[in-house]
């Protein structure tokens, strides 16, 4: 552990030694003080506390001044980093009783806590063997929301509508660095909200454009006859019967849904008094831009509705269920399926749903890139586009070939649907410059925006190698096992001259085993010795220095187990002119039988592909995807149904799907739930 966490972390314990207790708080003293004097007293008492701390002073209520203090404390035993891993721990339930005191406190001093396990990055966090073993667990759900759509989605709507592309008003955070789409993560403000009605006032205006044809006029190609009618000069005054039918297609169109008469009358009373005030033209498209802002439009509601079950959980809504499903699957809105079934109250049983689940997983006409987007988001391949390389060095170079190359890989594995997870790490099939034409031969550019067009001299194919379409191929000879051997996943975790064995490691630690790696400390210059004549691995000797080890000792064997490749992702025996060291060993892996040394990278995966662990965290990954949120120990019974799904049909990724999309985190919702920590 580093001194500086050393430091932090005792100053955060002492923050709870010597807090003084009032006489009316019983619980404080029953169950708090209890816990301090057993796990923190013996190193941060008043006198020459650990890390030169000393918070004596503070008390057991939130007093002016300490309350940023606590927040640090809560923070901290809610992620399992207080006491250090190396002291006496406290269990499951004395953790929580002291979280929810310390959570308490801060609420009745008026401040709001942020629970970290919420933020991407910090699912981890979550105790495993609490998720995945035999302790009885309680039934799943999620919490109320509002999801702001996704920029796909928006731009689809739009499409839709006007026939017209307009500029995304809004993002999601740059791709090939993990999942992007978390409900918590965006609100609409500042230069969405200009963009966005800017889009509104351009599509406003093309669904309300009036043409002149020899003297008469005409309604344009994309105004409807419905919104023409309002606007058409022979038309002096609109009758309510005509503003009723305008304002229902508008619905019709953005909200896939007819207006309530309190809706109608209201839209209508709007456009009346915008007519007046500004014109019919402008009062129309004000109407129109209303409509296309409007929140339901710009975010998807899953609350829920009905009378709540015995467990305080409630069904979501028709509505809410199709386009929950859709928007899980697809970039589009609901199809008239998915809406006639919710309209007519078949969309209301977890039979019901799975139907329409199944119905837009196997039919091939319905397109599907939320599939796809899982993959990539998950091993995070994608990222190889961000990395730069000097063409220089490899003129064969093209990261946006390979990325499609194993987007091809990917899929064609899904949609064998067999023993998924092993396929994709251990597999020596591969597609090689697959982006072909109609005619089966390669799209010019696909040899890549900077390659000379031998790509497939990033996969060690020789230089002679001729193009085929009958794909995949086999690579040569042992080279090769799958996604973390693809050149795009070896460059996408490299640096722009070098191999990063601590960013691979670092993706295999917490992306296949679960486990969680702390921010690197401010204080620290992370920075390797820049010596030409040293490898990587004798550079990064010096992170085995007892400041650095306690961290890198879970990155390093790992990520230097892929130094059998180059930082193009090429195969290699020496470095350097010096032979390639590729062993590398598992450990702490919380699977004692996975936890060994290995010679080399094909060895590693191999070891990995094989592990009920990284499998479980595989579950648990695609639960964050399609869910939209970190698990927590309410959604134990869906991560093991959907595991068991997995399991017993034979590793089908559908099934799987299937599993999280009519699981009771999916369907169900509570209005209070409570916070939890990392133990339980």
């Amino acid at each position: 552990m580093t001194q500086t966490r050393i430091m932090l972390l005792n100053a955060l314990c002492l923050a709870l030694v010597n807090v003084a207790a009032h006489a009316d708080d019983a619980d404080f003293n029953t169950n708090i003080r209890p816990f301090l004097r057993t796990y923190c007293a013996d190193c941060h008492g008043s006198a020459d506390p650990e890390g030169d701390i000393s918070l004596a002073t503070l008390q057991g209520a939130m007093q002016e001044g300490e309350a940023k203090t606590w927040e640090k404390v809560y923070e901290q035993l809610t992620l399992s980093q207080m006491p250090p891993e190396d002291e006496n721990q406290p269990g499951d339930a004395e953790r929580i009783r002291v979280i929810q005191w310390i959570e308490a406190e801060l609420t009745r001093a008026g401040i709001k806590v942020e629970n970290k396990l919420t933020r991407p990055g910090f699912g981890n966090y979550i105790k495993h063997e609490l998720l995945f073993g035999d302790n009885k667990v309680g039934p799943s759900f999620s919490p109320p929301r509002l999801w702001r759509i996704r920029p796909a989605v928006y731009a689809a709507k739009l499409d839709r509508i006007t026939r017209k592309k307009y500029a995304k008003p809004f993002t999601l955070k740059s791709g090939g660095h993990g999942f992007r789409d978390y409900a918590n993560l965006y609100v609409l403000g500042g230069p969405d909200l200009n963009q966005l009605m800017s889009n509104a006032k351009g599509a406003a205006a093309q669904l309300s454009a009036i043409v002149e044809d020899g003297g008469q006029v005409k309604r344009g190609n994309r105004t409807p006859e419905q919104i023409f009618r309002l606007i058409d000069p022979q038309n002096d005054n609109p009758t309510d019967e005509q503003c009723i039918q305008a304002v229902d297609w508008l619905y019709h169109q953005v909200l896939l849904r007819d207006p309530t008469e309190e809706e109608r009358r209201r839209r209508i009373a709007t456009l009346r008094e915008q007519i007046e005030a500004n014109g019919r033209l402008l009062g129309v498209r004000n109407l129109i831009s209303a409509v296309l802002l409007s929140p339901e439009a710009l975010y998807r509601s899953e609350r829920g509705a009905g009378e709540p079950d015995e467990h305080g959980r409630v069904m979501l809504a028709p509505r809410e269920l199709a386009y929950a499903v859709a928007y899980a699957l697809t970039d589009a809105p609901p199809d008239d399926k998915l809406l006639n079934a919710a309209n007519d109250g078949a969309l209301a049983t977890r039979d019901e749903v799975q139907e329409h689940v199944e119905r837009t997983l196997n039919d091939p006409k319905i397109s599907k890139p939320r599939i796809l987007g899982f993959f990539r988001e998950y091993f995070e391949y994608g990222g190889a586009e961000d990395v730069f390389k000097d063409a220089e060095l490899f003129r064969s170079h093209a990261a946006v070939v390979l990325v499609r190359d194993t987007d091809h890989l990917v899929m064609h594995i899904y949609e064998q649907d067999k023993d998924v997870l092993r396929e994709l790490l251990t597999t020596q099939k591969g597609f090689v410059q697959y982006d072909i034409d109609g005619k089966g031969q390669p799209k010019k550019g696909s040899q890549g925006r900077s390659g000379d067009g031998r790509c497939h001299l990033s996969y060690n194919l020789p230089l002679d190698w001729k193009w085929t379409p009958q794909q995949p191929i086999t690579l040569p000879g042992k080279l090769r096992a799958g996604i973390l051997t693809q050149p795009s996943w070896l460059v996408a975790k490299s640096g722009n001259f070098d191999n990063h064995a601590i960013r691979r490691g670092l993706w295999i630690r917490t992306k296949m085993l679960g486990g969680t790696i702390p921010d690197l400390p401010i204080t620290v210059d992370a920075q390797l010795p820049n010596d030409d004549t040293l490898t990587l691995r004798e550079k990064m000797q010096v992170t085995r220095e007892q400041y650095c080890w306690k961290c890198h000792s879970k990155m390093n064997p790992l990520g230097l187990a892929f130094e059998q490749y180059d930082h193009f992702g090429r195969w290699r025996t020496k470095e350097l002119g010096k032979p390639v060291d590729s062993s590398g060993w598992i450990d702490r892996s919380g699977e004692s039988t996975l936890d060994s040394k290995v010679s080399d990278p094909i060895e590693l995966v191999h070891k990995l592909a094989d592990s009920k662990r990284v499998r479980q965290v595989f579950v648990r990954h695609a639960f964050r995807y399609w869910m939209g949120r970190n698990e927590n120990l309410d959604d134990a019974a869906t991560l093991r149904r959907a595991d068991k799904a997995y399991v017993e049909s034979g590793g089908s990724m559908k099934t799987m799907i299937i599993s999280l999309l009519t699981s009771d985190s999916f369907l169900y919702r509570k209005h209070e739930q409570r916070r939890q920590s990392t133990k339980g």
